[in-house]
């Protein structure tokens, strides 16, 4: 059962999440906002499931036996309404107006009706019209939770009229425990994916699934074949999508990040100090400091150009360039 107990690294949120039930002041609107997978949507659960708890004596912590509890931990509760759109699909604006219907009528089995959109950012701007509606003459004892990380798309005036509530990163600590705890991997590669996810814990459940350390391995056996032959003609990104080919270019800034870091005498900063174990660190570590830097920066934009509209085709052309340290 979801609780506030479950949240890790995010204390803040939390305590004053914590304080609105205690204090009887959960209605209203609220914005969540910071990176994607660093538990925004499981506290907007844990916080609708202590609301609705039928049993909990403790305002902020739910029983997690009674009927409510159970809908809700299931989105089945009738008075909620949860908008999670698919990746990179618009939420429309006949799905707000079917929440609009909803919210006028009385909540059938707590004393809120409560809304949670998932990607809030991704409303079109009709849909974003009639959601702004709703918040300016809110139903009686009604809840919105918007979750995002693209707080600037959204309408000024949604923005202003919603309490926001920030998360942020979670600790290198926190991230690996939280995966541990949910996967069976081993302790190095959960601490590769807690770098590698930027402290996101729900982004590197999401990288197991997509074998990411698999790519690594790859990439790390491109790199140490260049050093031990010599030759960059292994390098090949013929058959690589938009999404992994993004992933592929920040494994290999992280990569060339570490070289630098060693050349630096920064190893305090390093995240994998045995690369200097490495072939590949005593191949690319004969490159100037100035060179590993070039080579990080011509990463880093083709990585914002795949960001925008370049071919995916094109990029992956001109990246084994990059690597070399050529434009």
């Amino acid at each position: 059962m979801t609780s506030f107990s479950d949240i890790k690294g995010q204390k803040n949120a939390v305590r004053f999440l914590s304080n609105c039930l205690l204090k009887n002041r959960a209605s209203g609107s609220y914005l969540f906002t910071g990176p994607s997978g660093t538990g925004r949507a499981l506290t907007a659960k844990a916080f609708i499931t202590a609301l609705f708890c039928s049993n909990n004596t403790i305002a902020s912590e739910p029983c997690g036996k009674c009927l409510s509890c159970l809908k809700t931990e299931k989105r089945q509760h009738p008075d909620m309404f949860w908008v999670t759109p698919e990746k990179n699909k618009n939420i429309k604006v006949e799905e707000v107006r079917d929440i609009c219907a909803g919210f006028c009528l009385k909540p059938y089995e707590s004393d809120f009706n409560v809304c949670v959109m998932e990607e809030a950012h991704m409303m079109t701007r009709e849909a974003s019209n009639a959601f702004l509606k709703m918040l300016e003459q809110p139903p009686a004892r009604s809840l919105f939770i918007l979750i995002t990380d693209q707080k600037e798309l959204l309408l000024p005036t949604i923005i202003s009229r919603c309490i926001e509530v920030r998360f942020s990163s979670v600790s290198v600590g926190d991230t690996v425990d939280i995966i541990r705890n949910l996967a069976e991997i081993e302790e190095e590669e959960a601490y590769f994916l807690a770098h590698f996810s930027q402290g996101s814990p729900g982004a590197a459940l999401q990288m197991i699934n997509e074998d990411v350390s698999g790519r690594k391995k790859k990439i790390l056996e491109m790199l140490t074949r260049i050093a031990e032959e010599d030759n960059y003609d292994c390098l090949s990104w013929d058959k690589e999508g938009r999404d992994y080919l993004t992933e592929d270019l920040e494994m290999l800034i992280m990569f060339f990040r570490e070289i630098a870091m060693a050349r630096e005498n920064l190893e305090n900063v390093m995240f994998e100090k045995s690369i200097q174990d490495t072939s590949m660190y005593r191949f690319f570590g004969k490159y100037s400091i100035e060179k590993i830097y070039g080579i990080m920066e011509r990463l880093i934009n083709i990585k914002l150009a795949l960001s925008g509209n370049i071919n995916p085709k094109l990029a992956a052309q001109i990246l084994p360039g990059a690597v070399r340290g050529k434009s």
